[in-house]
């Protein structure tokens, strides 16, 4: 990755990362997963827009998760980044390069990544977020932080699922070896969050972890979760 990233640097001195990487720099990150004899098979959903700019939630498995968001995401992303990350030599730059977003400790940091997202979404970049914050142990899809969903919302993006099914037999966390395996990935409708409020944050994380938990664990679709009103849109309706 860290050849494709340094093959991108002449190019930057011309036209901002975002307007190339689709190309060729972010489809092959997921070139490690062919090294590893595993194929990489997506799933979009026909309510799934291609083209709309949203934060993808993925579970969050292996070190091979970067790789297999982007061979699935068809929209140039970034990252959020520990804000430290972004000051180490020669990676730092490698993310700053991609646009990668740094979380800082304080108070107004829900903000500072909310305008983040904002702009770069009126760039034309997508961010991915493992709302987990942790690889999981066992394989199942474990309990969501609330911060990427209150930012998502203040910032009005759509969430877009990304749900990754058969990553925890191809390589486990604590586990070195890699098994080769078929990695599926479903991808739902985006979830419309521009209506919705502070109060509808528990509903919006319980829907995501219920369709993200039902690809993963039972291979089962759920895209209707992520079209059905929200409880405060139904008693706008009502009233």
């Amino acid at each position: 990755m860290g050849g494709l990233w340094a093959s991108a640097l002449p190019f930057t001195l011309f036209q901002p990362f975002e307007k190339f990487q689709m190309k060729w720099v972010q489809p092959n990150v997921a070139t490690p997963l062919k090294f590893a004899l595993s194929k990489l098979e997506v799933d979009y959903d026909p309510g799934f827009d291609k083209t709309k700019m949203s934060v993808f939630m993925q579970n969050h498995v292996s070190m091979l998760d970067a790789g297999i968001a982007c061979g699935s995401i068809p929209v140039p992303l970034c990252g959020l980044e520990n804000a430290a990350h972004l000051q180490i030599p020669g990676y730092g730059w490698l993310l700053r390069m991609s646009n990668a977003i740094p979380v800082r400790k304080g108070g107004r940091r829900y903000e500072e990544i909310a305008a983040a997202f904002e702009e770069r979404a009126s760039r034309g970049i997508s961010v991915l977020t493992f709302p987990e914050a942790h690889r999981t142990l066992d394989g199942n899809v474990g309990k969501f932080k609330r911060g990427v969903f209150k930012i998502s919302v203040k910032s009005n993006l759509p969430i877009a699922p990304l749900c990754v099914r058969g990553a925890y037999k191809l390589l486990p966390k604590g586990q070195f070896t890699i098994r080769p395996t078929r990695v599926e990935v479903y991808m739902p409708p985006q979830i419309d969050t521009t209506d919705l409020s502070d109060d509808d944050l528990p509903e919006l994380m319980e829907r995501v972890h219920e369709v993200m938990r039902s690809w993963v664990e039972d291979g089962v679709r759920r895209p209707e979760l992520c079209t059905a009103p929200f409880g405060s849109q139904r008693n706008a309706a009502e009233s």
